[in-house]
């Protein structure tokens, strides 16, 4: 069975990392371990909070139930800092360690990529090694959606 993730729901150009969400979804589902949560928003910030700029996510949960450990994971992303991971106890309000997916060397990692450390992560527990340097084919058109998003939300801000 193969999942589906819709279209986002919002204005156009809200979600300029949508097609990079769409692909990360779509990758561990394809290999039989669908995200029992996935989130992609912009955390926007407070107009009186100048300094800083929206932070872009996305988040991938498994939760104990989908998982062949003790706990969940979340996989989690932005587009400054690209990947990082928790495993979370039998509760997902529980983490029990947080960390970056240092293998995963782009910020715009290939979606097989994140769903391969996904994979022995959700099944295994298994802490990420090794090195993926691989990006998103199509990391460059949405880094640009990105910089048009963040500039537009700047001009606004002013």
């Amino acid at each position: 069975m193969t999942a589906v993730l819709l279209d986002p729901p919002v204005w156009p150009g809200l979600k300029p990392h949508w097609p990079y969400v769409r692909a990360v979804d779509q990758a561990p589902t394809d290999r039989g371990i669908p995200a029992g949560i996935v989130r992609a928003d912009i955390a926007l910030r407070p107009y009186y909070e100048t300094d800083r700029r929206d932070t872009i996510y996305v988040l991938l949960v498994w939760d104990v139930s989908r998982t062949g450990a003790w706990g969940g994971l979340r996989l989690s992303w932005d587009d400054e800092t690209g990947w990082s991971y928790a495993k979370l106890g039998p509760h997902a309000q529980d983490v029990l360690l947080e960390a970056p997916v240092t293998p995963l060397r782009r910020t715009f990692a290939a979606p097989d990529d994140v769903a391969g450390i996904a994979d022995g992560l959700v099944r295994h527990w298994r802490t990420p090694e090794g090195e993926h340097a691989a990006e998103w084919e199509r990391a460059p058109e949405v880094r640009k959606a990105i910089v048009a998003f963040h500039q537009d939300r700047g001009k606004r801000m002013s």
